[in-house]
């Protein structure tokens, strides 16, 4: 992990920099998904045949790409009855979290008696993206489709690739769960890109949320405009402030950092740790390489340490947040004995995490905010996965015959200065008799 040492704004700007040209996507990547974009899009399920036979070596058929109930069925039942509790317990609580975002619809009367309002309703269709390929994630599954189904999008459409179906009765008992129907066994890019234009049995929706591998991001940053998407996520990643120097802190928070770099690709996501006290921090960061070593997935946890890790010593705990919101993590722990005072500072973060008794992986699991969330700085204006993103708004008026007359000059000229005559004609011609 690399040490900085920041005593001012200046140095702050100049970790950022580092940090910004840091190599992002391979521009190779995006020529490979926009050649299937285009092979997707004259040949449809051909081309989606084709790749999940290259990619997945699965012989995909209009036949076998929709998931049976009863293959969902004989999979579930092989989940470990405890760890179905579990993932119950889990489903409730981000429900219990998610109900507290709806938006509603309003309406209201001006002085002059003229009606208006918003109105807010749910996306017609929506599909959800769970990996399946180097790694699986059941708990991206109701982390998505949660806030889907409490927005009341009426189709919601599962992907994720052929060996989800096969190996995680996990997915199978969260379908069951949460009453998905519509479910396909293609994943990578060209699930993404077959959401977004349609593909054979595979029918367009109006939005893809979930994470994936860099082709399945860059897929969902091309076909953006024709669906929306939720975010571009990009590597996981954490930044601890320590507002402590106990001994006893030393394990855990080594501990914590480890949580997000265990993620593959080897050496792609970032653990940051930030505090005041370097001699603490430097013991924190022994211990993390110490703890690595003990780890199953160990070779990606030492890389991203190695490669993208970073010990920051800044003179005061405030200083340590100002240094955070300009990094904008992914997830940002307070570990504090107080830490809402430093809360009332934060500006930019996808989720926190409060005190010493709040590491990551509750909010990665069960703590209700969802746990879909901007990362690589985009916290500076992405929100978390929530039940807003699946609701859309329009606005409604109605105007009275005597505030048009009285305002029909007003709009005429505005319309005017701008060169639009039909426009200024519009209002006036319910009065030129």
């Amino acid at each position: 992990m690399k040490l900085f040492e920041i005593d001012d704004e200046n140095l702050s700007k100049e970790l950022i920099k580092q940090l910004n040209d840091e190599a992002n996507q391979s521009g190779d990547v995006e020529k490979i998904v926009l050649d299937m974009v285009a092979n997707i899009r004259r040949d449809g399920f051909k081309a989606v045949k084709e790749y999940s036979k290259k990619f997945d070596n699965f012989e995909l058929t209009e036949e076998n790409v929709l998931v049976k109930k009863e293959e969902i069925d004989i999979l579930a039942g092989k989940i470990n009855p405890e760890l179905s509790s579990a993932l119950e317990i889990a489903v409730n609580r981000i429900k219990d979290f998610h109900k507290n975002q709806r938006e509603e619809s309003f309406s209201i009367l001006d002085k002059e008696n003229n009606k208006m309002g918003q109105k807010i309703v749910p996306l017609e269709a929506a599909a959800v993206y769970i990996p399946g390929g180097g790694a699986l994630y059941p708990s991206t599954l109701y982390m998505t489709v949660i806030p889907a189904l409490i927005a009341g999008v009426k189709r919601i459409v599962l992907l994720s690739p052929p060996r989800t179906f096969e190996e995680s009765p996990e997915v199978a008992r969260l379908v069951q769960l949460l009453g998905i129907k519509e479910i396909y066994r293609v994943g990578g890019a060209q699930s993404v890109i077959a959401a977004a234009y349609g593909a054979g049995p595979i029918k367009p929706v109006d939005k893809i949320v979930g994470p994936g591998n860099i082709y399945v991001a860059k897929a969902k940053q091309l076909v953006f405009g024709k669906v929306d998407i939720d975010m571009m996520a990009g590597p996981s990643e954490i930044l601890v402030i320590a507002d402590t120097d106990k001994e006893e802190d030393i394990p855990v928070i080594a501990s914590d950092l480890l949580s997000q770099v265990e993620h593959g690709p080897a050496g792609w996501t970032r653990a940051i740790l930030i505090g005041k006290n370097k001699e603490f921090l430097l013991k924190v960061k022994d211990e993390a390489y110490k703890r690595a070593e003990t780890l199953p997935l160990k070779e990606n946890a030492i890389k991203s340490l190695n490669e993208r890790g970073l010990v920051i010593v800044s003179k005061d705990i405030y200083k340590c947040i100002d240094i955070s919101n300009i990094l904008a993590p992914e997830h940002l722990e307070l570990f504090s004995d107080d830490p809402y005072p430093l809360l009332e500072r934060v500006k930019n973060a996808g989720s926190v995490f409060l005190g010493k008794y709040t590491p990551e992986s509750v909010g990665d699991y069960l703590g209700g905010p969802n746990h879909v969330l901007p990362t690589s700085g985009t916290a500076r204006f992405y929100s978390p996965l929530g039940v807003y993103d699946f609701q859309k708004r329009f606005s409604w008026i109605e105007f009275n015959r005597e505030s048009l007359k009285k305002y029909a000059g007003q709009i005429a000229l505005i319309a005017r200065s701008e060169g639009l005559e039909a426009h200024a004609r519009s209002a006036e011609s319910r009065f030129n008799n």
